[in-house]
C-alpha cells in the first residue's frame, strides 16, 4: 500500500522548508564555522551549483569542533540539496540519519519536520521498518502532524507490520476528520480493513467495508460488499432480487456469475424487468413471458383497484423492475391500504426503492429505517438499501 501523499509531498520545496530557518542562530546555536559553511552551501544551491554546495557540506562535516546540533543541521541541509538535485538515494540516507538522531538533540519545534521528511523518504525507499519508527515518533510531536501526514504515518505502521498501531492511528484519524465535518481519508479505512484481514479478523473487516460503503458510496466498494452479501446464509429468493436492484442503483460493477444468480431469481419471481437488467451484465435472458407481461401492464394497474393487497404488491414489484417508479410506489401504497400482504416488509421495500428511483432519497432513507425484517439476511439487505439512500440524501463533500 503506497500513499499518494508520499508521491505528492516528496518535493524539494517541502523538504527545503524544513531547513529554511536553520541559519538564523536560534537556540541551540550553530558553531560559527559550521554556520559559515552552510551559508556557502545555501548560496551555491541558489545558483544551482550543486557541486559547490556539496563541497561546502563536506567542509562543514570536516570541522572537528561540531556539536550534535551542528550534525543535525548539516544532515538536514545535505538531504535538501540531494532532493533539489533529484538524488533521492542520498537524500534518503541523510533524511533517515537526521530522524535517527537522539531525540534530545532535535529541538521540539523541529521534530515534526525532521520525522515527516524521514517518513516520506523511508516510505519511498520501502524502508518500512524505519518509516514505522518515524511514524511513532511523530505521534509525540507538538504541534501534531496534519491529516495527510497522519494518514501516511498510519500506512507506515501498516507496512512495518504494526497492525494494531496502524488500526489505532487510522481510527484516530477518522474520528478527527468526522469531528471537524471533513470526509475521512479513504486510505485510513483501507489500512484498518487490511490490518483486520492480516490478523484474520474477517468479521471486523466486513464491518469496516460497510463503513466505507456508507462513507463514500463508491460503486467499486459496493461491488465488493454486495458480492459478499450474496453469499450470506438465509437469503430468500426476493432478497437476491433486492440485492440485484441495489447493484443497479449503485452502478456496482458485478461479475456475470452474480448477475446469473440475480436474473434467475428474478425470472422465478416473475419479475422480468429485473431479469432484463441483469442480462445486460451477464445474467440469463428474461423469461419469454416478459413481452406479454409488459404489454398488459396498463390492464394490470386498472385491475389493481379491484384486487387485494397481495396482487398490488406483486404488481408494484413488476412496475419497479420495468422502471415505472412512481406507479410502483402508488401500487405498493395501495397494497398497504387493502391489507392481506403475506410479507409485511414487501410493500415498504418497494416504496423505499421507488422513492429512491424518483430521487426522493431522504424519504427513502426514512422508509428503510422503518422496516424491521426478522430474518437476519433480509435485515442486512434492508440496512444496505438504507445506507445507499442516506448516502444519496446527504450533501456532496
Amino acid at each position: 500500500m503506497t500513499s499518494k501523499y508520499v508521491r505528492a509531498a516528496l518535493t524539494a520545496v517541502f523538504l527545503l522548508g524544513a531547513t529554511g530557518a536553520v541559519y538564523a542562530q536560534t537556540k541551540p546555536r550553530l558553531t560559527q564555522s559550521v554556520q559559515k559553511a552552510l551559508v556557502e552551501a545555501q548560496t551555491a544551491s541558489k545558483k544551482q551549483d550543486f557541486t559547490a554546495a556539496l563541497a561546502a557540506i563536506a567542509k562543514a562535516r570536516a570541522i572537528s569542533a561540531r556539536t550534535p546540533y551542528d550534525n543535525l543541521q548539516i544532515t538536514r541541509y545535505a538531504m535538501s540539496l540531494h532532493v533539489q538535485n533529484k538524488d533521492m538515494a542520498n537524500a534518503t540516507v541523510e533524511g533517515e540519519a537526521a530522524a535517527d538522531m537522539d531525540p534530545a538533540v532535535i529541538p521540539d519545534d523541529e521534530k515534526p519536520m525532521v520525522y515527516t521528511a524521514g517518513l516520506q523518504l523511508a516510505l519511498t525507499a520501502k524502508h518500512y521498518d524505519k518509516a514505522a519508527k518515524y511514524a511513532k515518533l511523530l505521534q509525540t510531536t507538538t504541534p501534531p502532524p496534519d491529516e495527510n501526514v497522519q494518514s501516511m504515518a498510519a500506512q507506515a505502521m501498516y507496512l512495518g507490520k504494526d497492525f494494531a498501531g496502524a488500526q489505532e492511528l487510522a481510527q484516530k484519524n477518522i474520528a478527527a476528520a468526522k469531528a471537524t465535518g471533513k470526509l475521512p481519508q479513504r486510505s485510513d479505512y483501507e489500512i484498518i480493513m487490511s490490518s483486520q484481514v492480516q490478523t484474520n479478523n474477517q468479521g471486523a473487516a466486513e464491518q469496516t467495508l460497510e463503513q466505507m460503503v456508507a462513507t463514500y458510496d463508491d460503486p467499486k466498494d459496493w461491488a465488493q460488499y454486495l458480492a459478499v452479501s450474496l453469499g450470506v446464509k438465509g437469503m430468500r429468493d426476493i432478497d437476491y432480487v433486492y440485492l440485484g436492484r441495489l447493484m443497479f442503483s449503485t452502478k456496482a460493477p458485478m461479475q456475470p456469475t452474480d448477475m446469473q444468480l440475480v436474473g434467475s431469481n428474478a425470472n422465478k419471481q416473475g419479475l422480468y424487468g429485473d431479469a432484463e437488467q441483469a442480462q445486460k451484465q451477464g445474467g440469463p435472458a428474461p423469461d419469454s413471458r416478459m413481452g406479454a407481461d409488459r404489454k398488459s401492464i396498463p390492464q394490470q394497474i386498472t385491475q389493481g383497484a379491484k384486487e387485494g393487497g397481495e396482487y398490488n404488491v406483486k404488481l408494484a414489484q413488476a412496475l419497479y423492475g420495468y422502471g415505472m417508479f412512481a406507479e410502483a410506489e402508488t401500487a405498493a401504497n395501495l397494497a398497504k391500504t387493502k391489507g392481506g400482504v403475506k410479507d409485511p416488509t414487501e410493500a415498504d421495500m418497494v416504496i423505499g426503492m421507488s422513492q429512491l428511483g424518483q430521487g426522493k432519497a431522504a424519504e427513502a432513507a426514512a422508509t428503510f429505517d422503518g422496516i424491521k425484517a426478522a430474518n437476519p439476511a433480509s435485515a442486512r439487505v434492508v440496512r444496505l438499501w438504507g445506507i445507499h439512500a442516506k448516502a444519496k440524501a446527504r450533501p456532496a463533500q
